[in-house]
């Protein structure tokens, strides 16, 4: 599949599609090709979907994953005494976006910051959030239904398979097993793509996708602004409000 096709099928596509939802609006010529790059980012999520219609569905129950797949890091005998926070560092992080709803997309569930705007779209990530018009702003997407998995280390490799040959300068800082409420199984990427030399550099990004063990059902979640307007708060406030509903009848 390539950049274009990519663009067409709505997987980084997600800023582009707002764009051209609303009458009389155009990108400015600069942002144009990080609207294109970031509609290839969801672009490729939506790819996952397909792709994952050749994956068997889970026939019985996988196990639990063993603690010998987590690495351990040893603790001191006597550990040391935690610091007293300084009310006059300037370094300390910033606090997390206050919610202002919750965004629910079938069974997948997440706070949004307060005052983004909301859009519905066609592809994997039908539900989105903006927190502005501006081609670096940040922006959060659903999937629901995004494929039948076994776990969401499965879910999520076929992703990252996407974005390495589609996405210049893609690159994974981060991969954890998470916990997200109602699944058995979930798992956070942080990552960043584009590249300096980019018209408007380097974007960060994160994914989580998370696994029903009883039938395979996956939903997931996309995070990914400029590098200079996405900090740690944003991506662990959403991260940690994500969750799977329970299924309906």
């Amino acid at each position: 599949m390539d950049g274009a096709a990519l663009e067409r099928s709505g997987m980084l596509g997600t800023a582009a599609t707002r764009r051209s939802a609303a009458p009389g609006r155009s990108a400015a010529p600069g942002r144009l090709a990080a609207l294109r790059r970031a509609a290839a980012l969801a672009a490729a999520l939506g790819a996952t979907v397909l792709l994952s219609a050749c994956i068997t569905p889970p026939q019985a129950p996988a196990p639990e994953p063993t603690a010998q797949s987590v690495p351990t890091t040893p603790m001191p005998a006597t550990p040391a005494p935690a610091a007293t926070p300084d009310p006059t560092d300037e370094t300390e992080a910033a606090p997390a976006p206050t919610a202002g709803e919750r965004g629910v997309l079938g069974r997948a569930s997440v706070d949004v910051p307060e005052g983004w705007e909301e859009q519905r779209g066609s592809d994997a990530f039908a539900l989105r959030y903006f927190s502005g018009d501006g081609a670096t702003d940040p922006q959060l997407s659903l999937a629901d239904g995004f494929g039948s998995f076994h776990g969401a280390r499965a879910a999520v490799s076929v992703l990252i398979a996407q974005a390495q040959t589609q996405l210049e300068g893609f690159t994974i800082h981060s991969q954890e097993d998470v916990e997200v409420p109602g699944s058995a199984s979930a798992v956070r990427v942080d990552f960043s793509y584009g590249t300096p030399d980019d018209v408007d550099g380097v974007f960060d990004g994160m994914w989580i996708t998370a696994v029903d063990r009883t039938d395979g059902h996956t939903i997931a979640l996309a995070f990914s602004g400029g590098a200079d307007e996405v900090d740690d708060a944003q991506l662990d406030a959403a991260a940690d409000s994500f969750e799977m509903l329970p299924a309906t009848p």
